[in-house]
C-alpha cells in the first residue's frame, strides 16, 4: 500500500495593510482541524480557514497592493503546513 504525499502550504500567520486609509490586520493560528483567524483582534470578526484559502488571501492582497487598491502591505514570516497520514494540519519545519 502506498502513502499519498500531501501538499505544503506556505503562508504567513499575520498580515496588515491599509485601505481607503484605515488599518486592517489578520492574525491566524493552526490547529489541527485548520486554521483559526481573527480580524482587527476582534471577536465579531472570527474565521475558521484552510491553509489553502490562505494563500488564496495572500494572493489577492499581493495582486491588491500591486494595483494600488491596498497601501503599507505587511506579513511576517511564513510558516509550511501539510496534513499528516491522519489528515490533521502540521507545521511542517
Amino acid at each position: 500500500m502506498t502513502t499519498k504525499k500531501s501538499k505544503i502550504y506556505q503562508y504567513s500567520i499575520w498580515n496588515s495593510f491599509k485601505y481607503e486609509g484605515t488599518k486592517y490586520s489578520f492574525q491566524s493560528q493552526l490547529y489541527q482541524i485548520g486554521v483559526y483567524a481573527i480580524i482587527n483582534n476582534d471577536p465579531a470578526k472570527q474565521l475558521s480557514l484552510t491553509p489553502g484559502q490562505i494563500v488564496s488571501l495572500e494572493k489577492r492582497l499581493r495582486a491588491d497592493f500591486k494595483s494600488g487598491k491596498i497601501t503599507d502591505l505587511e506579513f511576517s514570516a511564513p510558516i509550511r503546513v501539510r496534513t499528516d497520514e491522519n489528515g490533521f494540519w502540521v507545521k511542517v519545519d
